[in-house]
């Protein structure tokens, strides 16, 4: 489980055009363009990267996945479900955990946060989930050794961090055919427009760095 991935993935997005416009249209607040690049699926915390796969919109920001995570349906949300009424939104983050959020024609459908003292595990369960909740995720062996190694409640907690990583690559087959950590090295060159929000260098508190990069 070594990937850290911040990314949102709009299927069928359009014949957008990716400029300024469009990235103050998200609902990105003071982000300025630095250069065309390489799609960077890791951003550092206040980059920006968007870029367009076939005709999905592809991105990259590490603070986007909280703005469909939260309790209430955040200004930033509402603002992609209006922009994309009609499609899928996908937004993700693993790393520090596994977080992930889709949203299917303006309706959030499934929300899973497995991290550290984080939890959440909302709506019903995905086409992706069924197929790999029928699987065994886990060699024989390895199997064996965390039931003896692990209590009953920290068996469950590895079985559904599992079960939320592999599920947050599966949807990616929805935008890519096959699962984002199955794609040839020459698969990750998109060619990308990278922004930056530079008010927040000099700020200390995470929180309020996250919050500044969007509209409110």
């Amino acid at each position: 489980m070594g990937w850290k991935i911040s990314a949102t993935f709009i299927k069928d997005a359009g014949n957008l055009e990716i400029n300024d416009d469009l990235i103050k249209s998200l609902g990105f607040k003071d982000f300025e363009y630095i250069e065309k690049t390489n799609f960077n699926e890791n951003p550092e915390i206040g980059e920006l990267y968007v870029s367009k796969y076939n005709n999905h919109l592809l991105i990259a920001n590490a603070d986007l996945i909280w703005e469909f995570t939260k309790p209430n349906i955040s200004k930033t949300e509402k603002t992609f479900i209006e922009k994309f009424p009609n499609t899928e939104i996908y937004s993700l983050s693993l790393g520090g955990g596994t977080y992930f959020s889709l949203i299917e024609n303006g309706k959030k459908i499934r929300l899973m946060e497995v991290g550290d003292e984080i939890y959440q595990d909302v709506g019903e369960l995905i086409p992706e989930e069924i197929y790999l909740k029928s699987e065994n995720l886990f060699d024989e062996d390895k199997l064996e050794l965390m039931k003896n190694e692990l209590t009953e409640e920290e068996f469950e907690q590895q079985l559904q961090s599992n079960l939320a990583y592999e599920t947050a690559f599966e949807l990616t087959k929805r935008f890519f055919g096959k699962r984002y950590d199955e794609l040839d090295i020459k698969d990750y060159e998109f060619e990308s427009l990278k922004y930056r929000n530079f008010l927040i260098d000099n700020v200390q508190d995470y929180g309020i760095k996250a919050e500044m990069q969007f509209e409110k």
